[in-house]
């Protein structure tokens, strides 16, 4: 049997990528949960002034019978 003194990189390159990945990936999720969270605002408000027009527009033209 032989015994080495040399540490084992290869093991550690792979626990170092993995740590890496793993970090980039908490990294993206949580810039896009960010994202999500400071256009949610916007998003809820231009979400009801679309709705109240499509529901708003085809009312007036009911109750007016069409010559507004």
């Amino acid at each position: 049997m032989k015994i080495s003194n040399k540490p084992n990189v290869r093991g550690m390159e792979k626990v170092a990528n993995d740590v890496t990945y793993r970090s980039a990936i908490m990294g993206r999720d949580l810039r896009l949960f960010m994202g999500i969270i400071t256009t949610r605002i916007y998003g809820v408000s231009l979400g009801f002034i679309l709705a109240v027009a499509l529901i708003l527009i085809p009312a007036v033209v009911v109750i007016y019978g069409g010559s507004i």
